[in-house]
């Protein structure tokens, strides 16, 4: 149990790095011509690279939006 108890201030460190420059409204409108009907989207950052994004699911499949910039990084296609 201990364990745990240490290591959550090391998740809550991690996310303060991540600093988005458009908020999660100008993403879902940057998003919403891909994934249709938006039905989620939240703010996530790589644990490798640090790099944040805003991941915007919708009826249509998902998009990744780049947070710095608002350029799209990358759709996936429902099936």
């Amino acid at each position: 149990m201990k364990k745990f108890i240490l290591f959550i201030p090391f998740l809550s460190f991690a996310f303060e790095d991540c600093r988005p420059s458009i908020s999660l409204e100008q993403a879902i409108n940057n998003a919403r011509q891909h994934v249709g009907t938006v039905q989620s989207a939240q703010l996530s950052q790589n644990k490798k690279t640090g790099e944040c994004f805003y991941r915007v699911r919708g009826t249509e499949g998902t998009a990744v939006i780049d947070a710095k910039d608002g350029k799209l990084l990358r759709f996936t296609r429902k099936r």
